[in-house]
């Protein structure tokens, strides 16, 4: 009788063990879960911001540009200018 009653405790405590790792597993999976989400949208974030920069590098580039062909533009007339107001005070 006490075997029995040593085995059932035994068996009771293993099933109790059980169900608290196949909880934890459960808890984990969860936990894994969200993790894998949140890494998901870290990823989504981080290529929505790196495009984000390209375009900014692009128009930076495109900004450069023009500033660099209106000050080529202001050379050349000013130089016009020197120009002109030469030839008139030559005249």
């Amino acid at each position: 009788v006490q075997l029995e009653e040593a085995e059932q405790a035994a068996l009771k405590g293993g099933k109790k063990v059980i169900a608290k790792l196949e909880q934890r597993i459960h808890d984990l999976e969860a936990e894994l879960d969200g993790e894998q989400h949140r890494y998901q949208e870290a990823n989504k974030n981080v290529a929505k911001s790196e495009r984000r920069v390209r375009e900014l590098q692009f128009q930076v580039d495109e900004d450069k540009k023009n500033y660099e062909r209106l000050q080529d533009l202001v050379d050349k007339l000013q130089s016009k200018i020197k120009t002109q107001k030469k030839q008139l005070e030559d005249a």
